[in-house]
């Protein structure tokens, strides 16, 4: 009897593709319009650690974790 490869165990299905990126342009299109806010992690002053936060228009910007709002120009 013929002693199995490991290739011959495995394989391939194809399953193991990425699944395509969804659409984004609705988030876009909420972006434009203001009805969502972009985010990015900055510091956060009441949490004392970077943060993920909502980037508001005017330079201002809101704590996704404890939902303090820092000032523009703020570190």
């Amino acid at each position: 009897m013929k002693k199995p490869t490991l290739r011959g165990l495995l394989k391939p299905t194809g399953h193991h593709r990425a699944v395509p990126a969804p659409d984004m342009s609705p988030l876009a299109n909420a972006i434009a319009t203001g009805d969502a806010e972009p985010g990015a992690m900055a510091w956060c002053p009441e949490e004392e650690r970077t943060t993920y936060h909502a980037l508001h228009a005017d330079g201002s910007r809101r704590c996704w974790v404890c939902n303090t709002e820092t000032e523009a120009g703020a570190r």
